[in-house]
């Protein structure tokens, strides 16, 4: 009689210690049985946020322009606010305590940090040009692009029609650039164009590419590992 009583009181709680998580991506719909003995679903949800790309970033920073008309309305307080958000809700974001995800948070932290600081400095270098000197990486770049920056005239005319010829040699309509050039070249605002373009397609790029962005939630590593996470995993996807 006591082994069956006991036995009736543990299977209630095995059940019980079995938990559902849904979770979504761009096109379906996953359902994962996991013990709440390990994780809550809250951390689950927390975590799951690291999956998805942009979140939890500053992609969608505006460092450059294109218009010398837009450089007025760059606004590094804004730049300010957004970072310190998006790293205090990173820091205290309550994920699974295990190395592998608390070494992806860092590697996100470490990313927007990177991020802010190029931007930051970018917007400021528009009326400033002389700050870029005080990029702390990108040496390449800042000699091809930010000292011609920094130097005006020629120099920076110079730069301009590189970073045009190299716009031409991607693009499927390099006559077109190089007409557009060759109209903005004659103008009497042509260092305002020369500013605009080297500094988004030469100089911004150019750091940028050197920026050590967490690529594991685009890339599929992140999902991968918290499949792990489960004990079974369905999908329903709808057509792409």
């Amino acid at each position: 009689m006591k082994f069956v009583l006991l036995f009736l009181l543990l299977v209630p709680a095995a059940y019980a210690q079995t938990r559902t998580f849904e979770w979504t991506d761009e096109l379906c719909t996953f359902k994962g049985t996991y013990d709440s003995r390990k994780y809550s679903e809250a951390k689950l949800r927390n975590t799951a946020r690291l999956l998805t790309p942009g979140d939890l970033t500053l992609s969608s920073v505006g460092a450059t322009v294109w218009n010398f008309s837009e450089i007025a309305e760059l606004d590094t307080a804004k730049l300010d606010r957004d970072y310190n958000a998006v790293k205090s809700e990173l820091e205290n974001l309550d994920i699974i305590d295990t190395p592998y995800w608390q070494g992806a948070r860092a590697a996100r932290l470490k990313e927007i940090e990177q991020v802010y600081r190029l931007a930051r400095l970018t917007m400021r270098a528009y009326t400033k040009p002389d700050v870029l000197r005080e990029y702390p990486a990108a040496a390449a770049c800042k000699t091809k692009f930010a000292e011609p920056i920094i130097a005006g005239g020629d120099k920076l005319l110079a730069a301009w029609r590189a970073v045009n010829l190299d716009s031409q040699s991607k693009n499927s309509d390099p006559a077109r650039l190089q007409r557009r050039f060759d109209e903005e070249m004659r103008s009497p605002k042509r260092l305002e164009f020369a500013l605009v373009e080297t500094m988004s397609f030469g100089w911004w790029n150019c750091a940028n590419a050197e920026i050590e962005y967490d690529e594991r939630s685009s890339n599929g590593e992140y999902f991968k590992e918290f499949r792990k996470l489960f004990t079974r995993v369905t999908e329903e996807c709808d057509e792409p």
